[in-house]
């Protein structure tokens, strides 16, 4: 069984060296929505694989996001160790700086795991109701 109580100070990693493409809008602001299935990357502190599917929902304003280079970057998680909740946070973050659209939001749903199914949703923007 994995020893938890040093958790608060477990290291965490994020991928380095991220290269995001984008292309101009030009007028079409249809919203975009992707599902990428084979998400991966590791817990902190027991170094086993978390698993989910990553699912991107965004309006874009002047730039859409090339989804070659999205998928890539999202392969990068695969050994970098994190928590799920900061992972959600950290691509939202990064998708929302590089295209500026009028919102987006992004939720993974997390393989079962000790018997606890998770879902992280991040938020960027205005969505509307």
């Amino acid at each position: 069984m994995t020893d938890y109580s040093m958790a608060s100070g477990a290291r965490v990693e994020i991928p380095e060296g991220v290269r995001l493409t984008t292309f101009p809008a030009r007028g079409h602001t249809p919203v975009i929505e992707w599902e990428y299935p084979e998400f991966q990357s590791l817990c902190p502190v027991s170094e086993r694989h978390d698993q989910g599917v990553v699912t991107i929902q965004y309006r874009p304003r002047e730039k859409i996001l090339e989804g070659k280079s999205v998928r890539d970057y999202l392969m990068m998680w695969r050994n970098k160790r994190n928590w799920q909740e900061y992972i959600t946070e950290e691509i939202a973050d990064l998708l929302y700086k590089t295209c500026e659209p009028d919102w987006l939001t992004v939720t993974i749903c997390w393989a079962t795991r000790g018997g606890i199914v998770a879902k992280t949703i991040s938020t960027r923007g205005n969505v509307p109701s």
